[in-house]
């Protein structure tokens, strides 16, 4: 409605109201003031005018809503039309899978006990400050036929230790803020043809193929060479075999150092929804002898002749609505030839643990505790757990307690703390070992 039609009615309203008050007022109350009047009425034709213009701006706000929606409608089409007529992602990014983890550590290692002249030096308690960073990326073809993988990693030489450098992802925040190395850490090809169901072939520097744990192998020790494995179901058993062709070093001399593994078991249902897996190895080191001593680690059986039978047993099953884990290693060294009284027959080791829960998401915790005892000459102590036994990684004639714990604060971040006490089996100068660790880990 429009003021300039409303105008003329109101003054026609207003005159017939005017003589009708004047007469009324000459009439019956001579006292009424025409005055009020006037006013009343300008106020009445002010509100309606009030009302008649928020009637318009509702009206021009619903058509620039209108015209606004219309308008997001156009550039959502486009955007469409636009993305259809782009050329797809890079064929090389289909099958491609991004891995990566950061861990912050505080370490307190102390030890206590006598040392003596040439074997070891008392040290001070020490805390460490330090960090692991690993990513890669994992490309398949071939309905995952085929597969090849990388990871980089950091890691370090500490003190001059080439011997445990493998064995050890961490950088201790050290050296002046000087900058930290990254290594290669895997590099490998991995082929399971769709003709032969159970066999795969792997080459290069890998995640350890074999069924193993810490008492032979640290879990930062990637092994390098050739791997076959096989495993085939056989009434409800998971029958499997691997061997293992690695490559320990190679030199001009023509003493090259091979490890041949040879490994069987089965993976087999038991009662009660429990599951387990056995597995029995003979590890056989050619020319390992010639490797020679390295300094700092002359009582970790690194220069013997090694060669090992290992029989290892899990046990997995869920209590209290809680996985569970239980598992037994045993190593033998079949070619010990040490003299030495204190360390003669020191051929045998063995471990034993059990975990309770599973870190995947937040609030998820888990626990756990490992008893070991690995004799003087039972393993090669330059290839399993370099923290059992720390600072100098000696791997061997030594006995403890591991205690681990972990909890889940986000999906991605997992804290963690592990306990360590170790003592020598044949004390021969060494000393007792605490070590202290806490971890903070993100996943992504």
């Amino acid at each position: 409605m429009k003021n300039r039609l409303v105008l003329p009615v109101v003054l026609v309203m207003f005159g017939a109201m005017v003589f009708t008050a004047t007469t009324a007022t000459a009439a019956d109350k001579p006292e009424q003031d025409v005055t009020s009047l006037i006013k009343a009425l300008t106020e009445r034709l002010e509100a309606q005018d009030k009302k008649i213009s928020l009637l318009e701006n509702k009206l021009t706000d619903e058509a620039l809503q209108a015209a606004r929606h219309d308008e997001i409608a156009k550039i959502m089409s486009d955007m469409r039309a636009d993305a259809s007529n782009r050329d797809p992602l890079p064929g090389w990014l289909d099958n491609l899978k991004f891995f990566a983890d950061l861990r912050l550590r505080f370490e307190h290692h102390s030890q206590d006990g006598s040392s003596s002249a040439g074997i070891g030096i008392q040290r001070k308690p020490r805390n460490r400050y330090r960090f692991r960073l690993r990513f890669g990326f994992i490309k398949t073809w071939l309905d995952e036929q085929m597969e090849v993988g990388f990871r980089l990693a950091s890691g370090s030489l500490d003190s001059g230790a080439t011997t445990s450098a493998g064995r050890s992802t961490n950088q201790t925040l050290t050296g002046t803020f000087n900058k930290k190395d990254l290594w290669i850490d895997r590099a490998y090809a991995k082929y399971s043809p769709n003709a032969i169901p159970g066999l795969t072939f792997i080459a290069g520097k890998m995640a350890n193929p074999l069924e193993h744990t810490d008492l032979i192998w640290d879990s930062d020790l990637n092994p390098e060479g050739i791997v076959v494995q096989y495993h085939r179901a056989l009434c409800g058993i998971d029958v499997f075999g691997n061997f293992a062709h690695l490559s320990v070093r190679e030199t001009q001399s023509g003493h090259d150092t091979i490890l041949n593994v040879y490994q069987g078991g089965f993976r087999a249902p038991l009662p009660c929804g429990m599951k387990t897996v056995v597995a029995i190895a003979w590890y056989d080191f050619d020319d390992y002898e010639s490797l020679g001593l390295v300094p700092g680690d002359n009582f970790n059986g690194w220069n013997r002749n090694t060669q090992l039978i290992n029989v290892l047993a899990k046990v997995k099953f869920t209590a209290c609505g809680l996985p569970w884990q239980v598992y037994f290693d045993w190593v033998h060294n079949n070619q010990d030839n040490q003299e030495t009284a204190d360390f003669e027959n020191a051929d045998d080791g063995f471990a034993l643990g059990v975990k309770v829960g599973k870190n995947k998401k937040q609030g998820d915790w888990s626990a756990g505790y490992k008893y070991k005892y690995i004799e003087f000459n039972a393993t090669p102590g330059n290839l399993n757990d370099a923290d059992f036994g720390t600072p100098s990684g000696r791997g061997t004639n030594i006995k403890g307690h591991v205690f681990k714990a972990a909890y889940n604060l986000t999906d991605f971040l997992v804290a963690g703390s592990t306990i360590m006490l170790v003592q020598p089996i044949t004390h021969n100068g060494r000393e007792n070992d605490f070590l202290f660790q806490f971890d903070l880990i993100w996943k992504f």
